[in-house]
């Protein structure tokens, strides 16, 4: 069906079609059954429009609701190398900060019993240290065999290897040493705080998470692509959000939510788009059309006798000319037929030309 006209106008031109009608009747045309004689006055009068078809590259696969999301590959977290209660969180989601700022402080019993390991086994090197050369010592003289020096030289290297492992343990994530058993988490990069999962007083178990970081403004597009599209999308393909912002599909899961049924798609958006993390979309999946293809206004598309077409303008009027639809989203459609480049087709005004078409 064509679009129909609105409630203001439809006594106007059901009048005015009326009129055109019984012109057309009495004026012996010789047009055919497909044409629809009119003069650029009546062309006025039932407000019908033209504009010129465009040679088309690509074609609209589907339009999908998606959601816009910070890219994942551009985020870090700070994670928490010790249990403990958090005391002071220093930074705030939105918040800029530099590598090295202060984030969050955490009181960590886990800590102070760590420490004191470290201070127990470094005084135990210390007398395994001396125990080893002493019986190696005693093994040069041919008073002790050498397998008892190797194996006080195994347990020195033992307990050394302990104490790299209990540094190491200090080391891990960015954080800074205080005292009584507290330590700083500090950034690890320049970024922007996206998520901070801690409270003052609340617990922080070890190697959780305590604060995301987004280290760019970079921002993606998460939308769930139907099963019988998941073959016809590819990444490359361009992604339609607005009219003047496009974007690039950047990957299509690889299986089907057991719920929905689709896979996730993410697309990437432009830098510099106005648009923000969390923000909802409609975008329009486009993907290459095969050559002949022209790109025309949607509302230009009309249904008449189970198929689809446009009418496209001539010396005496328009034409109803059959198109095969490729693909169409909200603004615009792709479509083949007997069309050229930049011809003019009727671009509103449908319903009235439906109308005379068919002598009503």
């Amino acid at each position: 069906m064509c679009p129909k006209a609105t409630p203001s106008t439809l006594f106007r031109n059901r009048l005015l079609l009326s009129v055109i009608s019984l012109s057309l009747a009495g004026s012996g045309s010789s047009a055919s059954a497909n044409d629809v004689v009119l003069s650029a006055l009546q062309m006025a009068q039932l407000d019908i429009a033209v504009t010129r078809v465009k040679p088309a590259t690509t074609e609209a696969v589907a339009v999908l609701p998606g959601t816009v999301v910070p890219a994942s590959n551009a985020r870090i977290t700070a994670a928490a190398p010790f249990a403990g209660t958090v005391l002071k969180v220093e930074a705030l989601p939105g918040q800029v900060v530099r590598k090295g700022d202060p984030l969050i402080t955490v009181l960590s019993r886990d800590l102070v019993e760590a420490q004191g390991n470290l201070a127990q086994q470094e005084a135990e090197l210390q007398r395994v240290a001396a125990v080893a050369g002493w019986k190696r010592d005693l093994a040069k003289k041919k008073i002790l065999s050498m397998a008892i020096a190797d194996e006080a030289e195994a347990s020195l290297r033992k307990t050394e290897a302990a104490i790299s492992a209990q540094k190491r343990a200090f080391s891990i994530g960015d954080i800074t040493m205080g005292e009584a058993g507290r330590y700083t988490i500090v950034a690890p990069a320049d970024g922007k705080i996206v998520i901070a999962s801690v409270q003052p007083g609340s617990h922080v178990d070890a190697m959780a998470a305590a604060v995301t970081i987004s280290t760019s403004d970079d921002l993606w597009i998460e939308a769930q692509l139907p099963a019988d599209l998941v073959q016809q999308v590819r990444p490359g393909d361009t992604v339609q959000i607005s009219e003047t912002l496009q974007g690039t599909v950047l990957s299509v899961g690889g299986t089907l939510d057991a719920m929905t049924r689709s896979a996730t798609l993410l697309a990437a958006v432009p830098a510099g788009s106005p648009l923000i993390a969390g923000q909802l979309v409609s975008i329009t999946l486009n993907r290459r059309t095969e050559t002949g293809s022209y790109e025309v206004p949607a509302a230009a598309v009309a249904w008449i006798n189970n198929a689809h077409a446009v009418f496209a303008r001539n010396k005496a009027g328009f034409a109803l000319t059959p198109v095969v639809l490729k693909g169409k989203s909200r603004a615009s459609a792709t479509v083949t037929g007997a069309l050229e480049p930049h011809q003019e087709i009727a671009s509103s005004g449908l319903p009235q030309l439906e109308a005379l078409l068919q002598g009503e």
